[in-house]
């Protein structure tokens, strides 16, 4: 079809000079305009004018060899918020332009609730413009309980994890399978993750599967991060008996001797987590003359 020759042309002037142009064709093509009072011309620049820069959570971009299949913007959203949800369509608008395949946006949510707000259609305005936001919340995620899956994809069991471990205990498996397969600077942030969504009940069957003579495990992990944590652990524990044994001395040779002590003198002593200090207490008990000359 040979291109329009000058004089069948639309003037550019002629939809700049009348912006109440526009509303009448869009009725022309069936298109319902809503009740307005006025019409008037706004910047044709479409770039926004107070630049500001998008940022997803995530991005990724499936590849067929050299060819562009599908790109996916991953969102992390924790509470609602309608300014959000507004540049959600330019993301996918600009990794579409950029990358020239389809986009597509999925949204991780900690709950149902916000996934199903999450979830409800974003409308442009555009006839069939309209962007449905795909979510997961807890009930969406997918279930990991087998350790070949779980060491495949780490992160994946730690999500199914911190969403199905209170009633699939499989998954707390599976957990520490994936822990054993992850890099180093991330176990301990996923363990925390984890741990800190569990009810009390599946923390406690957690610290048991991570117990050095529970698991047998595969790689360095047990040392790095689970045997030294526990070893420490155990060495506190023992530290902290000797001065509650220290300081319940001093309290038994002050009371022995008739000595008067205050509240103040027994939170003091009490409090006090240093053992050389509290063994200088006892020797003084057995002389002082009054409890407060102990820390004199």
């Amino acid at each position: 079809m040979p291109s329009p020759t000058r004089e069948h042309e639309i003037p550019l002037r002629i939809i700049q000079n009348q912006p109440a142009l526009a509303p009448v064709l869009l009725e022309s093509l069936g298109f319902e305009v809503p009740h307005h009072t006025e019409a008037i011309n706004t910047l044709s620049a479409l770039t926004n004018c107070d630049p500001k820069e998008l940022n997803s959570d995530g991005a990724v971009l499936l590849r067929d060899g050299p060819r562009h299949v599908l790109a996916i913007v991953v969102e992390r959203q924790n509470s609602t918020s309608k300014e959000k949800r507004l540049s959600w369509p330019a993301y996918l608008v600009n990794l579409h332009t950029r990358l020239k395949c389809p986009a597509v946006l999925v949204v991780l949510c900690p709950t149902d609730s916000l996934a199903k707000w999450c979830a409800a259609p974003i409308s442009i305005g555009h006839p069939g413009f309209e962007l449905s936001p795909l979510t997961i919340g807890p009930s969406d995620m997918p279930v990991v309980e087998t350790a070949e899956q779980a060491r495949m994809l780490p992160e994946l069991a730690m999500l199914s994890a911190r969403a199905h471990g209170n009633t699939r205990p499989r998954a707390l498996n599976a957990l520490v399978e994936a822990l054993d397969a992850t890099a180093d600077e991330h176990r301990v942030f996923y363990y925390d993750y984890v741990l800190a969504g569990l009810n009390e009940a599946a923390r406690k069957e957690l610290e048991g599967l991570m117990a050095v003579d529970t698991y047998e495990w595969q790689s360095d992990f047990a040392r790095k991060y689970v045997g030294l944590g526990r070893e420490e652990g155990r060495e506190e524990g023992r530290e902290e008996g000797h001065t509650e044994e220290a300081a319940r001395n001093v309290l038994l040779f002050l009371d022995a001797r008739g000595l008067t002590v205050t509240d103040e003198v027994r939170q003091r002593i009490e409090s006090c987590t240093d053992l050389d200090t509290l063994h200088t207490w006892v020797r003084r008990s057995a002389t002082v003359d009054r409890a407060e000359a102990l820390f004199d």
